[in-house]
């Protein structure tokens, strides 16, 4: 008997393994019949119902088959039976056309899945015969007409048998099987069932002798993926999100279709194609209609770095557009660098970061000579403002407009024409390339120009032709926000591996920054790429579909997407983080500056001298991937709170405390006190002692209630900046510890004696009141019995 478990790439050749089977038998949904929702329920939110379809019909069915068994002895129920229960008042007219509403809903979300529909062909073509067994409350009929709309006439008229359970009175995992091997006459061992259930479809079944494989939809971590996206869908969808609206997933077949395992190709199929995909679809219809209301071909001029992923995915689900496709190097110092008309334009990019640390860079961007930098950025702030809207305004304006020309030059040899319309492509955010060098293309080559963006968050709309893919349109601007957060992730997955273009020569070529990429990088990036663009001619030619479901419109593929982005961006998976765990992130503002996208110690570390509340320092580029580590429940919060702006305070954490004491020492005496701990992560704990202006030596008393202890970190801080969580800026003052009865066993780790106890210095040189932030882990708690005789001698 065979009894094995299979994977969709593998059902095809499964007969091979079954010699003289004479008949074929499979489950119905998730096997042949799959659905464009996450989960079964998903169907009945498009029901009409007020406050949300869903949880009143799962409890009519809870309730049909309560009755159904209790009352009636059946095993089973019919639809008939669930709708008595939902709609009580209603005629049995009115019920009965209820019923068929949900199974017309039911057939929209419904497609076949090629690869069992190539089993079967196989099957027939060594002379099997085939049956569908499925636990289902639809007639024999319904089902047949619902397997016809999935997967056509042609793979209906293969089927032989119908077996559902609502007809016989129980279900597979009862006795269902009992009555297939009566009605079809042969052996248990001229059978094979294939099915996803592994209880129905295989452990019963295979206890009255026939051949089972057990169809595994989805491996482990995908499946995983999956609740998760439907996790993120839940709280980001758009609103009625399983209550009005399915959460979709568009992208389950070609999941389960994938056979490389990759954790960086992953990345880029099961995620970053359903977004690329979306994104390009949209993209294709935003230029027809762009094209219809200017009366001009549309050029898609995507900007490379960030859109390179972008523009190739658009290539492979419309390569018949390739000649409209333009990879086009204009980048923000590019784009800046041609911006200064006049003065009020330098005033506008001087002022809103004017400071002595960004003269540098500000020098840059508007050409100024060595010998100018030298002098300017000896300036003091305003004095650099003047200077530049000032003196130095004219030569400004003439090597900005030069640069203008220099682009220009540069667009002409892409084969950008005077008067073409086109289209800026790029991931987005709020557009500041479009806001920039729009004036200028329009002032030097009369172009009409779009831009179209992965997502658009735009704070202050200025009126040029501009839309996001993800936008206000679709979504409120909190959850843009959200999205944007971590979005330099994103970026480097979609990006061109070579320096940011800085300058144009006078006949048209790029000059680009170095690039600090490193090697390994840029082959992780390359297979994320190669999997997105895999999924996205799968998408096109539709992959395991025998035809696309009714649902699959612009909205369920937004829906998808938006999931599978917000999904990755807050709940990673280990696998995930570890492909991203040595990226850095260059900056594209002709600085050739990296930074690191994640540092998993160092997040470690912050979280047990912070707790939850480091995930505020906006300084972390992909926090979420840091707290991975840590647990689901973390990064659930931060996603949460994000999302819906919660106003949460570290004070709302500070609960399932512990007492420190401590000695306070002056050159008048000491005084002996307690101090609060409260729980960070990993165990440890954290306490903050005040020491005053530094008249205060401070004596940590573990040995008091503890025989054993780890110290992760003793720092003096400013009170102040403990208050605004300054904790990263160089305000922290590394305490010196002197330990008296307490012995080190190792890094951090000490043995307590009773009276043990650790002094800590405050600096010799600072500002203000102080507090000794520590951090430590209690190992072994002492006996009560030790802990009260010796708070009896200290009180003595």
């Amino acid at each position: 008997m065979l009894k094995i478990s299979a994977t969709a790439s593998e059902l095809p050749t499964l007969l091979d393994q079954v010699p003289g089977v004479e008949w074929l038998s499979l489950d119905c949904f998730d096997t042949l019949v799959w659905r464009a929702t996450h989960a079964p329920m998903d169907v009945f939110a498009d029901l009409r119902f007020e406050g949300g379809a869903i949880e009143p019909r799962k409890w009519a069915e809870r309730q049909a088959r309560l009755e159904a068994h209790s009352v009636e002895q059946r095993g089973e129920i019919v639809i008939a039976d669930i709708y008595r229960k939902l709609l009580p008042l209603a005629t049995d007219a009115e019920r009965t056309q209820a019923a068929a509403h949900e199974l017309e809903l039911e057939a929209r979300q419904a497609y076949g899945f090629a690869p069992v529909r190539d089993l079967m062909l196989e099957a027939k073509r060594r002379g099997l015969k085939i049956a569908i067994v499925s636990d289902m409350y639809m007639s024999e009929a319904q089902l047949r007409s619902h397997i016809g709309n999935a997967c056509g006439p042609e793979t209906l008229a293969l089927i032989d048998r119908v077996f559902v359970s609502s007809e016989y009175g129980t279900g597979k995992a009862k006795d269902l099987f009992i009555n297939i091997l009566a009605d079809l006459g042969v052996s248990p061992a001229k059978i094979l069932h294939v099915g996803d259930n592994l209880t129905a479809d295989q452990e019963r079944p295979s206890e009255f002798g026939i051949n089972t494989v057990h169809f595994e939809q989805f491996p482990d971590d995908v499946a995983q993926r999956l609740r998760l996206e439907a996790t993120a869908a839940t709280l980001v969808g758009r609103g009625g999100t399983r209550v009005e609206r399915p959460i979709y997933q568009l992208h389950r077949a070609q999941l389960a279709l994938r056979t490389e395992t990759d954790p960086a190709y992953c990345i880029g199929h099961d995620v970053m194609g359903p977004v690329m995909h979306g994104f390009a679809s949209w993209l294709k219809t935003e230029a027809e209609d762009m094209e219809a209301r200017t009366g001009k071909p549309v050029k898609l001029l995507f900007l490379m770095r960030d859109g390179y992923l972008p523009m190739r995915a658009f290539n492979a689900l419309h390569p018949e557009l390739a000649d409209r496709v333009l990879p086009t190097e204009i980048s923000r110092f590019t784009a800046f660098g041609t911006s200064f008309t006049d003065v009020e334009a330098i005033a506008n990019y001087v002022m809103p970061g004017l400071s002595p640390e960004n003269l540098p860079r500000y020098c840059k961007q508007m050409a100024m000579t060595p010998d100018e930098k030298r002098v300017l950025c000896r300036m003091d702030p305003q004095s650099f403002l003047q200077a530049v809207t000032g003196p130095y305004a004219e030569r400004i304006i003439a090597r900005s407009r030069a640069f203008a020309d220099r682009m220009a030059g540069y667009l002409t040899g892409l084969g950008i024409q005077h008067g073409d319309a086109v289209m800026l492509c790029d991931i987005g955010y709020q557009g500041t390339v479009q806001n920039v060098v729009e004036p200028v293309l329009r002032d030097l080559l009369g172009l009409d120009v779009a831009g179209r963006y992965m997502a658009l968050r735009q704070i202050v709309p200025i009126g040029n032709d501009k839309r996001g893919y993800l936008d206000t349109r679709n979504y409120d601007m909190d959850l843009l926000t959200t999205c944007w957060e971590p979005i330099g992730l994103i970026e480097e997955l979609l990006n061109l591996p070579q320096g940011s273009v800085v300058d144009y020569t006078a006949d048209g070529q790029p000059i680009r920054e170095a690039s600090g990429r490193k090697h390994a990088q840029s082959v992780r990036r390359e297979t994320v790429q190669r999997g997105c663009v895999d999924y996205v001619e799968g998408a096109r030619d539709g992959l395991g579909l025998l035809r696309r479901p009714d649902t699959d419109d612009a909205d369920a593929r937004r829906d998808t997407a938006v999931a599978a982005l917000v999904r990755f961006l807050f709940l990673p998976q280990k696998a995930e983080v570890e492909v991203i765990d040595s990226f850095d992130y260059e900056l594209n503002q002709g600085t050739g500056n990296t930074l690191r996208l994640v540092d998993l110690d160092m997040a470690t570390k912050d979280l047990r001298r912070r707790g939850l509340f480091y995930s505020r320092d906006r300084s972390r580029l992909f926090l979420p991937g840091e707290l991975q580590q840590h647990g689901t429940h973390l990064n659930l919060s931060l996603l949460v709170s994000r999302r819906f702006r919660l106003d949460l305070r570290k004070s709302d954490f500070d609960v399932g405390g512990i007492q420190l004491p401590v000695m306070l020492i002056n050159d008048k005496g000491h005084s002996l006190t307690t101090v609060d701990a409260f729980p960070t992560v990993d165990g440890y704990y954290v306490a903050q002692v005040p020491v005053g202006d530094g008249e205060y030596i401070a004596g940590l008393q573990f040995g008091q209630r503890w025989d054993w202890v780890q110290i992760e970190d003793l720092t003096f801080h400013r009170v102040e900046d403990l208050a605004f969580n300054k904790l990263n800026g160089p305000t922290g003052f590394t305490a010196e510890p002197y330990p008296d009865g307490m012995t080190q066993m190792g890094p951090g780790l000490f043995r307590c004696d009773p009276a043990g106890f650790i002094l800590a210095m405050p600096p010799a040189n600072h500002l203000g009141s102080l507090a000794l932030s520590v951090v430590f882990r209690p190992i072994s708690e002492r006996s009560n019995a030790a802990v009260a005789a010796n708070d009896q001698e200290q009180a003595a």
